[in-house]
């Protein structure tokens, strides 16, 4: 109480207490606040038999009776409606203003010249008007006394204008939060009752299945007072411990998706996936979940698995078997190449076995290692030139500058198999024996282009070689994969030789 130093009346003071603790408990208990608002001017005026007390609110800047069954229906008519303002009698000059407005003679005020008329002719003498403040300091209403007779308030008076206005405002708040509570919660409820989700409020701790809507009672197959007198363990398939964890996890907000096995009246048992998220209701901390079954999802995903497990199975059946016969026509041309006598023609079939052994190589990498979208340039490049130089009976060194980017499966191929053209020549033709053979690889990417570079610090080739028509198998086939990848391909050999080779990014479409 504010005005506990005051040298006031403990009686009245104790009258005014016990009448206060009656108000604070319509107020807990939620009674209407009209109620409550007629009790607490009755009060006033039981506790003050000279008084004549009235509640208004403040609705839009306007005046509206709150409370006033001691004033006389025409004069609570004339007033009713009327816009506040610094000359709108006490209580509207009190609501416009926020301060407490004193008038002990209305005839003379010249705040009431507008309604003295009407407050004279019902014979109403003074008013004082305290406003009633929210939490947030807004002026909500004012709480009024009036009296027959010319009348000054005193210090019990002051005492009693304020701490009725202070209590009017708990109870106009109280009400506010409690109407916004009780729409909330109807809202909800239809939100709830009326969807077309399986939906249920959970004990986080018991487990307890506190209500499900009608959607849950025809899924679940169970009539509503037997599936609110469940557990959800009981429709759970997973060990209870485990499900108790997972209703803690929800309630701690730590997860909020949960997928389980749910068995139904009917004995059949679904796949459902859960969002579920803590709520709190009447003091207690319950979790609602919503509940969707995504059964024939599941079986349709497991059917797709199954069917991309058998694809897969299939087709390294068939890359098996694809490089086994690479592996046979290998044996058979080395073997060839071996008892011919004509050096020429050992020399093509050698080349043959090159080319069939590289693209072995090649195809290990591309078909039976990582999935084409998972393998980086650098990581296939590297070991696929490592591979080539590994068939050749004498030491190279080796210098790469390769980006690690991610390319088509068809730029792959043509990239592997241009390397292994470029670096079967320099092993083959560029090698002197009076120094180490070196060879350089790099690519990198400029704008929408990538680069492949090859060089070696071998002997070089004659500029005739430029010419299209002197080209040898090679070189052709280097030029022709450049074409696919819709790429230009520069080359000389004055100081070793050098393949340059520019393509797109993303090969264009014709």
């Amino acid at each position: 109480m504010k005005l506990r130093n005051r040298n006031l009346d403990p009686e009245r003071i104790a009258d005014f207490e016990c009448f206060r603790s009656g108000i604070l408990e319509l107020i807990v208990k939620n009674s209407p606040l009209s109620d409550i608002l007629m009790e607490i001017v009755q009060g006033i005026e039981t506790l003050n038999p000279t008084m004549i007390c009235t509640v208004v609110l403040i609705e839009n800047s306007r005046i509206k009776i709150g409370a006033a069954p001691s004033l006389p229906k025409i004069y609570n008519e004339a007033i009713e409606g009327v816009p506040i303002g610094p000359e709108a009698g006490s209580c509207g000059t009190a609501a416009y203003t926020g301060k407490r407005v004193i008038v002990e003679d209305i005839k003379t005020s010249p705040l009431w010249k507008n309604y003295k008329e009407i407050a004279l002719s019902v014979g109403l003498a003074s008013c004082w008007s305290e406003p009633i403040k929210s939490h947030t300091n807004e002026t909500i209403g004012t709480f009024a006394i009036y009296h027959h007779e010319i009348a000054s308030p005193n210090e019990f008076d002051i005492f009693i204008i304020s701490e009725t206005a202070d209590l009017v405002s708990i109870a106009i708040e109280k009400s506010i939060i409690s109407g916004k509570l009780t729409e909330s919660e109807r809202r909800f409820r239809d939100f709830f009752e009326k969807n077309s989700s399986v939906m249920l409020i959970i004990e986080p701790n018991s487990g307890e299945i506190i209500n499900a809507n009608q959607t849950a009672v025809q899924f679940y197959g169970y009539p509503q007072e037997i599936l609110t007198k469940m557990k959800i363990d009981e429709i759970n398939m997973l060990p209870e411990e485990e499900v108790k964890q997972e209703r803690m996890r929800a309630l701690s907000e730590e997860r909020s998706y949960f997928s389980f096995p749910h068995k139904l009246a009917s004995g059949i048992i679904k796949q459902v996936e859960v969002y579920s998220t803590p709520i709190e209701t009447g003091n207690r901390h319950l979790l609602f979940s919503i509940v969707h079954d995504v059964t024939e999802r599941k079986i349709a995903e497991e059917k797709v698995n199954s069917l991309l497990s058998e694809k897969e199975m299939i087709l390294r059946e068939v890359h098996h078997r694809i490089k086994n016969n690479m592996t046979i026509l290998f044996n058979l041309l080395d073997l060839q190449a071996k008892s011919q006598a004509d050096e020429g023609l050992a020399n093509s079939l050698k080349d043959a076995t090159s080319r069939i052994k590289t693209m072995s190589l090649l195809y290990d990498k591309l078909y039976l290692g990582k999935a084409f979208h998972e393998l980086r340039l650098d990581e296939y490049l590297i070991p696929l030139a490592q591979e080539i130089i590994s068939l050749f009976p004498y030491q190279v060194k080796l210098n790469t500058e390769i980006i690690s980017t991610q390319l088509t499966a068809e730029q792959l191929q043509a990239i592997g198999i241009i390397t292994n053209e470029l670096l079967t020549n320099s092993l083959k033709y560029a090698r002197d024996p009076s120094k180490e053979l070196e060879i350089h690889i790099k690519i990198w990417k400029e704008e929408q282009e990538f680069h492949l570079f090859v060089k070696d610090n071998g002997k070089g080739f004659e500029s005739q070689m430029s010419n299209p028509e002197k080209l040898g198998f090679g070189l052709t086939l280097v030029n022709m994969l450049t074409a696919q990848l819709s790429g230009k391909l520069t080359f000389s050999g004055n100081a070793g030789a050098e393949y340059h080779i520019v393509f797109p990014t993303n090969k264009s479409r014709h």
